[in-house]
């Protein structure tokens, strides 16, 4: 039995069960786990993992593998936390922490795994949950927010790797061997595809059975013989291991790799100190453009275990980036390659046009560079950047905000917003993006008055576009306050400013809140008339996500109207399309309301009850609030739904609701409406 997992299609979640014995990688089950597959086998550490298995199993709910980089703690918790899969109902989760350097950002990072942007300790409750917390050793200040966590949530247990103790209340510690010598020789053999031989077990000995260590030397057997690395390294070794000032697992290590530091070029050493300046791992095209990466060179450092390579990306294990970012800092080029790593990642940001929508393309590439993107940032402000510190944020508010990484962009945009007030265009852009983020999180004052301050600095530059968007933020802004006779006003002002821009997206957006606008003041023919217009110029221009938005409102409007099949039809065709350009949440979420209103009429109201709770929780994880209008219909649904349904069916229904993904959720829409 491997326990509860939720599938695509399934409104529910569903046993799963193994058939035979054999060991099985980690299910591609939705919202259950995200552990990630191990590129290696994994060889022995039987003992060690039912050491592991039996401390949890025992109750111990903190429990830390410690020991120096390269001692295996990573793997063996990948492996423990596969086992355990099945035991946790909520699901196992890997978080790695390994590219952080500010404590505050790991909670945000483990909500933003689980979906949970604020109330990561309300998110998670009594659910059965693991959650791997990898690497934690430079984030070690954020240890008692966890010992907090871990008190809030009862069902919750902590797997964490580190290198030092968290030394919090109910820590246990777990301190990772090295290898048994027959798994170090087995190890080594398998890298280096070597039959085992005296030299390579006492070669395996000298490196402490350390598997990072045994990797290295297997790596240069192309080279070299067992014999001639014993030869070589043995040297080195008894050199650094005189000192006394650190753990002597660690001292091996970093001889061993020091060692094959030594053994590269000058063009691999060169190359291999520059590679440290990314954080998260980099593409060829960053890798050649930042550190003027060599197509021969960057293969041979994979080839010598000191990168590695995978899903299209060259990485290095945070033991060997820490050596490598030494040598980097030595070479005089520390400060210029951080510099052009910066201001790439500033390029990219970017790289898209303001007065263009953003691309699900764009916003993946964004995804996969978060981590270079902060380390940007932060060298901006650490450099006292702070117009450029600007520019990134102001940009990043785009990105952050489509995939809801709205408690990171609060904090960020706030910072920079604060660090320097000189009255620029980068100053205007954040202080817009702001107000985006605010608005998103409830923060109706606050959002307003940023972008009133935004207008003003974009009329002051004569920026037509930004006050363009200032005013239709400000609509918006009127909006959530449900003053919809100064959002109309502000709307039909940012829509006769877009025209005059000939910016057809922002025309697009004012006319699809200009209709809304006009639907709550109860001009309904207005609303519609203009709602079908948009739906035929985005239909023109082949804007998908507007040609989608404007269906949802169509649909939203039919439903008020009581003509549901209608209004069945716009939203499946909506939904339809959100998938294809990649599900802007807040949107999929209204459609998720509308398709409860309209169940109610039907009489489903169990369902509509479970879509609602579900649309609640989704606001929550993500730290938002749902916009006003979402409220509105949201109130009136559950009108209907009270005259259907007792306390007890509701309560029922709503606490089934909680647990439901957007993709869960659109699924029984679907489902109940057939």
């Amino acid at each position: 039995d491997l326990g509860e997992h939720r599938l695509k299609d399934f409104a529910e979640p569903v046993s799963i069960f193994q058939l035979g014995d054999a060991s099985f990688p980690p299910l591609k089950t939705i919202s259950n786990t995200n552990l990630p597959r191990p590129a290696s086998s994994f060889l022995g550490r039987e003992t060690e993992l039912e050491d592991v298995l039996s401390k949890i199993q025992q109750g111990a709910r903190l429990l830390t593998l410690t020991g120096p980089g390269g001692t295996g703690k990573t793997r063996l918790a990948l492996e423990a936390a596969t086992t355990l899969v099945p035991a946790y109902k909520a699901g196992v989760f890997w978080v790695g922490l390994a590219s952080l350097r500010d404590p505050a950002l790991v909670t945000e990072t483990i909500a933003q795994t689980l979906g949970a942007k604020d109330g990561l300790a309300e998110h998670i409750g009594e659910r059965e949950l693991l959650l791997l917390l990898d690497n934690l050793e430079q984030v070690i200040e954020c240890a008692r927010e966890l010992s907090s966590l871990l008190s809030a949530c009862p069902n919750l247990t902590l797997l964490v790797t580190s290198r030092e103790l968290l030394r919090v209340q109910g820590e246990v510690e777990y301190p990772v061997p090295p290898l048994a010598e027959p798994e170090a020789v087995s190890l080594f053999c398998e890298r280096s595809q070597l039959g085992p031989s005296d030299e390579i077990a006492e070669l395996c000995a000298r490196l402490d059975s350390l598997p990072l260590a045994v990797e290295l030397a297997a790596a240069r057997t192309k080279a070299l013989s067992p014999a001639q690395i014993l030869e070589r390294l043995a040297g080195r070794l008894d050199l650094l291991k005189g000192g006394r000032d650190s753990d002597p697992r660690q001292q091996t290590l970093r001889a061993t790799i020091e060692w094959s530091y030594d053994l590269l070029s000058p063009e691999e050493q060169q190359l291999f100190a520059r590679i440290s300046v990314f954080a998260g791992g980099c593409t060829l095209e960053a890798a050649e453009e930042v550190a003027d990466a060599d197509l021969e060179i960057l293969p041979s450092l994979v080839e010598k275990s000191l990168v590695r390579y995978s899903g299209e990306r060259y990485w290095m294990l945070e033991t060997i980036r820490e050596y490598a970012a030494e040598r980097l800092d030595e070479s005089g080029e520390a400060t210029e390659l951080r510099r052009r790593h910066a201001e790439r990642f500033l390029a990219l940001a970017e790289s898209v046009p303001r007065d263009v929508p953003v691309s699900r393309e764009w916003l993946d590439e964004m995804e996969a560079e978060h981590d270079n993107l902060r380390a940007a940032l932060d060298e901006f402000e650490a450099a006292g950047e702070s117009q450029l510190a600007l520019r990134l944020a102001g940009t990043l508010s785009r990105f952050w905000y489509e995939r809801g990484h709205v408690i990171e962009a609060w904090h960020r945009l706030d910072g920079v917003l604060r660090a320097d007030e000189t009255p620029t265009a980068a100053r205007a852009r954040a202080l817009h993006g702001a107000a985006m983020i605010a608005l998103t999180r409830g923060e109706l004052a606050t959002g307003e008055q940023r972008d009133k301050e935004a207008l003003a600095l974009y009329r002051q530059l004569g920026d037509a576009w930004g006050v363009a968007y200032c005013t239709f933020g400000l609509g918006h802004a009127a909006a959530d306050a449900s003053d919809w006779t100064t959002a109309q006003r502000r709307f039909e002002d940012s829509l006769r400013a877009f025209r005059e821009l000939d910016d057809v997206e922002g025309t697009l957006r004012a006319t699809d809140l200009l209709a809304l606008a006009c639907f709550k003041l109860g001009q309904r023919d207005r609303a519609e008339e203009l709602a079908a217009h948009n739906l035929v110029a985005a239909r023109a221009t082949r804007n998908l996500e507007m040609e989608a938005t404007a269906l949802g409102a169509l649909g939203l409007y039919a439903v008020e109207d009581g003509r549901v099949q209608d209004a069945i039809s716009l939203l499946v065709e909506s939904t339809r399309l959100w998938r294809k350009v990649g599900e802007v949440w807040d949107e999929v979420v209204l459609n998720v309301c509308s398709f409860a209103r309209a169940l109610t009429v039907e009489g489903h109201s169990e369902v509509a009850t479970r879509l609602l709770s579900a649309a609640a929780s989704l606001h929550e994880e993500r730290g938002a609030t749902p916009r006003m209008y979402m409220t509105d219909v949201n109130e009136g649904t559950l009108a209907i739904i009270h005259e259907q349904l007792d306390d007890a069916a509701y309560a029922e229904a709503w606490e089934q609701g909680r647990s439901l993904s957007l993709d869960d959720a659109i699924a029984l829409a679907l489902d109940s409406l057939d």
